[in-house]
This record gives structure tokens, sequence and C-alpha cells, in this order.
């Protein structure tokens, strides 16, 4: 049996507007069929990807969610949640605050994205996918207090223009020395605990199900992906990826149904 975890966003949903090649489709029905098993690892919430792989008709057996802060089991729900320490609280405030007027801005609770600011920044709102995605409006009094308080706070995301990304992702590690901050997409930071990532998702499943490496493979385009491709010889990042994601696969694909080529199974 083999332990398939692939990203969505970019790697089965190339186009980023929820559609799968049929033949990628194809390739996970007949992976599953032969005893193996799917899972998707992603920076969406439980409820968004669930209602979207439902829709496609995308079997799995769990879901990395939120890059590794939750996971999700099919017909259990939520089985694990990975919070912001507390000792970063204020010190998140204080970023978001510097960053509130010229930035869209925020959180998730649990399996909730909540809005912090929205500012206009056209490369953010012509673009249907990270508009739809995005906060929508400001709400600085009740994020602050959540922010501080919730014991649910795993994610913090920052949508911004691309010649922004660098530039605030070395502020925001200076700022948040103890979080993590990782480019999920071209247009968006994430930050959370800094042990949080797919690669430690895979890792927590495997302590629940004892399965070895040498039977995982996994597939991703992006930086959040990065230690999901490390954990396997088994690795494939899609052609479209983001900077230095191809050093850390083993093989570069165009669509995951032509990992068949190099697996048998």
């Amino acid at each position: 049996m083999k332990w398939w975890f692939s990203d969505y966003d970019g790697t089965i949903n190339l186009e980023h507007n929820d559609t799968i090649d049929p033949r990628d489709l194809d390739f996970i029905n007949r992976w599953i069929e032969n005893g193996n098993s799917f899972s998707i690892a992603t920076g969406r919430m439980p409820h968004e990807i669930e209602a979207v792989l439902d829709k496609a008709k995308v079997p799995y057996n769990y879901i990395i969610c939120n890059n590794g802060a939750v996971i999700y089991e099919k017909g259990k729900g939520i089985i694990l949640n990975t919070p912001i320490p507390m000792e970063e609280r204020q010190n998140i405030i204080k970023l978001f605050k510097k960053l509130r007027d010229d930035h869209i801005l925020g959180y998730c609770l649990l399996d909730q994205r909540r809005d912090y600011s929205k500012v206009p920044v056209e490369e953010i709102d012509s673009n249907p996918f990270l508009s739809f995605n995005g906060p929508h409006k400001n709400n600085f009094e009740e994020g602050e207090k959540e922010i501080l308080n919730s014991k649910d706070l795993n994610l913090l995301y920052i949508y911004l223009r691309v010649d922004e990304a660098e530039p605030l992702k070395k502020i925001v590690k200076e700022m948040l020395p103890n979080c993590k901050v990782v480019r999920t997409h071209k247009n968006i930071l994430e930050i959370m605990h800094p042990k949080v990532s797919k690669g430690d998702g895979i890792e927590r499943i495997r302590d629940l199900k004892h399965f070895d490496y040498k039977d995982v493979v996994t597939s991703g385009d992006g930086e959040n992906d990065i230690e999901m491709l490390d954990v396997t010889n088994h690795s494939f990042a899609m052609s479209n990826h983001q900077p230095n994601v191809e050093k850390r696969a083993k093989h570069i694909i165009d669509n995951v149904f032509e990992i068949e080529k190099y697996i048998k199974f």
C-alpha cells in the first residue's frame, strides 16, 4: 500500500478554478481502486476544500489543511489543530497595526477565515481567485481580541502585490521570529506555528497509521510544499512551480497522472 499526499491549488487544480483534468481524476481513482491511500495537503480550510473535493468527486482519506496546522479525517472531522503560540500574539498585533493601512490581512480560527483589514489592491481585486478568497472588510477591534485570546488561532495571511512579497516576508520574519512565514501563492504570505508544515502533517498521520516513508508519494508546486517533498524519494514538483521548489523534488511533471510513469501500483 502506498500513501500519496498531494497539494491541491496549482497541482490538481491547475488553473485555480476548481476544475480537474479528467486524466488526473482517472489516475486518482485508479490509485485508490488498487488499494492505495490518497490525501490532500492544502492551505485551504477543511470546509472549503471538502466541498470542492466532494463536488468534483475526488476521493480522499485525509486532508492536511491550513498548511499542516489542521488535520481532517474523512468521516471523523478535525482530529488535530496546532495554534500559533500565545507568546507571539502581542507581536502579531504590532505587525498587523503596522501593515493594515496598506495591505489586506486576515487570520483563521480553526477552520474559519476571519477578516482583519481590506484596502484596494488592483492586483488582488482584479483576480477572481484572490478577491473571492481574501478578506473583504476591516475588522480591527474584534480581530485584535480574537488574535490575542483565541486558542484556535492557527494561521495569518497577507494578500499583496508580487513585488512586495519578498521584502515584506523579511519584515514579518523580523517581527515574528518565533513563527514561520511561507509564500503559498505569488500574492500570498501565510504565518503559522514554527513547526507546522505539510510534511509535519504527514508525520502526524504516520504516527496514527504506521506506514513507512518509502511508501509515501508527494506532489506540489509551492513553497509550502517543500517540507512535504523532502520526506520521500517519490516527490513530484509541477512544471509551473514557484521558485526553488524544483530543487526539492525528484521529478518535474505537468500533470499528476504522469506519476504513473515513475511508480508502479
